[in-house]
């Protein structure tokens, strides 16, 4: 690595942003501060812990553990650097590193730790391109066009293959793909001693990784921070704002560059650690009247129907055990059958499954994923020996059986703000902003689908997050740091402390449930009509114009609750008018009353933004040509399975059976 030439971002000013340095000397810096400081400043004071609200101490259940009156705020909550990363993920790691490498300071902030908040704490696994292997290229671009069903980016695929070993050697290199016995060579899944396992390997978990890497580039690291806002004068974008969730002190942050890598987010955690995941960064871009794109396109995720929300019975291992190498499994002469295969089983299975109804589950069928390679995934093994990318090795998992183990969130790389057809470094269009990874850029490199094959999300997240580090360090060393006004920061504070200032108003817990029972259902993410959605509708607009004005909040806690609450429901509404826009089927979105594919109105991308009367608006944006594939080859040829009511709405022969020896593909992402 290059030697860099910046100091550590140096602390700028003595007034914090909302609790001054002598507020936090005389105040401890707790909430008492908070409200000291906001009636000093002309703000409105934040109520203290417990004080009239739903969520006071005084309506908890008595064997939850009291609320702290006093939470000491941290010493430091004002910040200057060159290049600021929002979110310690794949994507923000490698945008934190890629910056510094680039010769600028870093200031990363994550609204948990970085390694262990959002999804980063989840994969299993880790694919790459490699040629020295013998992949194939055009194999794999076939594969991706087919199975993306044509409105895949293919430039940003290119990138990928370019690109995506130089990634999986970043981590390597920062000991993130560290390889080590699983649970079943050790002997500790045989008793489900988690415990044992994870003792035995602590040195080598991957996570602690993520902040020890950028510690030793360099980069700070600030966490438990919420950041609620971009600050933006003369139409470019100067910095950050949020609050410590602890202590609920604001923070500010200038920088010369911003670079989002916030992720996207689910209704509710479930059978996934998607919690931290709550649409952050998507909210923000949107209300700066950036577009967004791909909501209409679901997350297809598992989980097991008699305990849906048990994230620990279905991928516990998966959190203990070393990320599994993929790749090799695709060549020339499966690609076709592989992207046909995908789809016939995670799409056309889940919906047979929500309109017919599941086998019953007593939860003992159990899924030994150690005896698997890459043949499991529906292709085959590199001929190569020493190729180490061998498939899956998890110990064993229980058997998946319902969609819904994130429900709400959108398919992987395809959603979040839209940067252009020809942007490939995560530029917003709004000077200094940029954006990375899943959730946050929607790069479309996934299309409808997700065909690339399990492991692609956490490669594709490292490439994009370093390409858009680099792009930010470039564009900050030929800037200056922009002014903020305290006008602007004053409102700014006013408008993240107002839940606290609700004297009677509703709960953000009981406010996500609602909004949970209005998603979750198989006919709003799974098998759409326009009445389904049109009703679902109605309802997230009662949340959005009677509910969320009056979520209050008696705790730094809450007040983050509050935030994400008004995130989610502005991403619901995103999903359903995409959903109805989009009138036709096509990956992982399926329309019931429109069950085929629609190529002379829907090879594009469904695209939202508000406008300037701030309702939402909703246009098409076409794909280019060479991405479309052959719009001259015959629909069957074209498209190698049905939705159910296809081949009948179409006038075509029902499908036929799959050809012999082939393989299925594995119901887990």
């Amino acid at each position: 690595m290059a030697k860099e030439s910046k100091k550590h971002p140096k602390q700028e000013g003595e007034e914090a942003a909302g609790v001054s340095r002598r507020a936090f000397l005389t105040g401890t810096g707790s909430v008492g501060a908070v409200v000291a400081a906001a009636a000093a400043t002309g703000l409105a004071a934040p109520k203290a812990f417990g004080q009239g609200s739903a969520t006071s101490n005084a309506n908890r259940a008595t064997d939850e553990p009291p609320v702290p009156t006093k939470v000491e705020a941290p010493k430091k909550t004002e910040y200057q650097c060159d290049v600021l990363i929002l979110g310690g993920g794949f994507a923000g790691l490698n945008a934190a590193m890629g910056a510094r490498k680039a010769g600028q300071s870093v200031v990363l902030v994550d609204k948990g730790r970085p390694g262990y908040s959002g999804l980063s704490s989840f994969p299993s696994s880790h694919r790459w391109y490699d040629p020295e292997f013998g992949d194939d290229a055009q194999a794999l671009r076939d594969t991706v066009q087919r199975g993306a069903e044509y409105i895949v980016n293919m430039d940003w695929y290119q990138v990928w293959l370019d690109e995506s070993k130089g990634a999986m050697q970043r981590l390597k290199e920062w000991k993130i793909l560290e390889q080590f016995p699983n649970a079943v060579e050790t002997g500790h899944a045989a008793s489900n001693n988690y415990v044992g396992y994870r003792e035995k390997f602590a040195e080598k978990d991957r996570r602690p990784r993520f902040v020890e890497t950028m510690e030793k580039s360099g980069v700070q690291i600030v966490m438990r921070t919420m950041i609620t806002d971009l600050i933006q004068e003369d139409g470019k974008i100067v910095g950050a704002i949020g609050f410590d969730v602890p202590s609920g002190a604001i923070l500010t942050f200038r920088a010369k560059a911003v670079v989002m890598c916030m992720g996207g987010g689910s209704i509710k955690p479930t059978g996934f650690p998607t919690a931290g995941n709550t649409f952050d960064g998507e909210y923000m871009g949107y209300n700066l009247g950036l577009p967004i794109i791909g909501k209409e396109f679901d997350d297809f995720h598992m989980t097991v129907s008699y305990a849906a929300g048990n994230a620990f019975l279905t991928n516990s291992w998966e959190y203990l055990e070393s990320l599994w190498l993929c790749g090799g499994d695709i060549t020339s002469k499966n690609a076709i059958q592989s992207a046909d295969q995908k789809g016939k089983i995670l799409i056309q299975g889940r919906i047979l499954k929500a309109l017919n109804g599941l086998a019953a589950n007593d939860g003992t069928a159990m899924s030994d994923l150690t005896k698997g390679d890459a043949t499991r995934r529906g292709a085959t093994v590199s001929t190569n020996p020493a190729d180490p990318r061998v498939g899956k090795r998890n110990s064993p998992t229980p058997i998946e059986d319902v969609v819904g183990s994130a429900a709400g969130m959108c398919l992987h790389l395809t959603s979040g703000i839209f940067c252009g057809l020809d942007d490939l470094v995560g530029a917003t269009g709004m000077p200094g902003l940029y954006v990375a990874g899943d959730g946050a850029n929607a790069s479309a490199v996934t299309g409808a689908a997700y065909p690339h094959g399990v492991g692609f999300t956490s490669n594709f997240c490292s490439v994009q997050g370093w390409r858009a580090g680099q792009a930010a360090a470039k564009y900050a060393a030929g800037a200056q740091l922009g002014a903020v006004s305290q006008e602007k920061l004053a409102e700014l504070k006013k408008k993240i402390v107002a839940p606290m200032n609700v004297k009677t108003g509703l709960d953000p817990n009981w406010a996500r449930d609602v909004l949970h029972s209005i998603m979750v259902p198989y006919w709003i993410h799974i098998v759409k009509t326009e009445a389904s959605l049109k009703g679902a509708l109605a309802q997230v607009e009662m949340l959005r114009d009677e509910v969320v004005p009056k979520l209050c909040a008696a705790s730094p806690h809450d007040l983050r609750l509050c935030h994400e609450m008004k995130h989610k429901v502005l991403s619901a509404e995103m999903k359903l008018r995409a959903g109805l826009e989009r009138k036709e089927s096509r990956g992982f979105h399926y329309r019931s009353d429109f069950p085929f594919r629609d190529d002379k109105n829907f090879l594009g991308y469904i695209q939202l933004r508000k406008g300037k009367d701030g309702k939402m608006e909703m246009s098409k944006v076409e794909v280019k040509d060479a991405w479309k594939g052959d719009l001259g080859q015959e629909y069957t040829k074209r498209y190698g399975w049905r939705f159910p009511g296809e081949a009948k709405a179409k006038g075509l022969p029902e499908e036929t059976a799959p050809p012999a020896g082939a393989q299925p593909w594995a119901q887990k992402g």
